[in-house]
């Protein structure tokens, strides 16, 4: 195994092709390749020239930020792959944020345990979180 992290986005092919291989559904192609162009920020894992991880931030660049597409190879996950992700995530905001800055992601579970663990906390009891219904 030979793990490189590299900050560059994917190929919409290998991008769509991990969120298969890593549980988190198919999308469709066109619209994957304007997603990846249209991140802020993205760090992907390969092993050699597979794509294992990767991790990408949202937003506008100046107040708001939303972590997005955290994702590992089923055949990699719970080795610390998503750690690094976030490690690279956490350096992006270190150096790219502000303290009012408006930081959100929304956790499938377990993951919002590894989220805890980079300064994520649930909503107070005042506020909730939303998704549109696009049906």
């Amino acid at each position: 195994m030979s793990i490189q992290l590299v900050y560059e986005p994917p190929t919409a092919q290998n991008y769509v092709s991990l969120r298969l291989r890593s549980g988190m559904g198919n999308k469709d192609l066109k619209r994957s390749q304007i997603a990846l162009e249209n991140s802020l920020f993205t760090v992907s894992l390969y092993d050699n020239e597979k794509l294992i991880g990767f991790g990408r931030i949202v937003g506008d660049g100046g107040i708001t930020y939303v972590v997005s597409d955290i994702m590992v190879d089923e055949e990699y996950q719970r080795k610390g792959f998503a750690e690094q992700i976030m490690n690279a995530i956490d350096g992006y905001f270190d150096e790219n944020t502000y303290e009012d800055s408006y930081i959100c992601l929304i956790a499938n579970h377990p993951a919002d345990l590894l989220y805890h663990k980079h300064r994520f906390e649930y909503l107070p009891e005042n506020k909730c979180g939303m998704l549109r219904d696009q049906q």
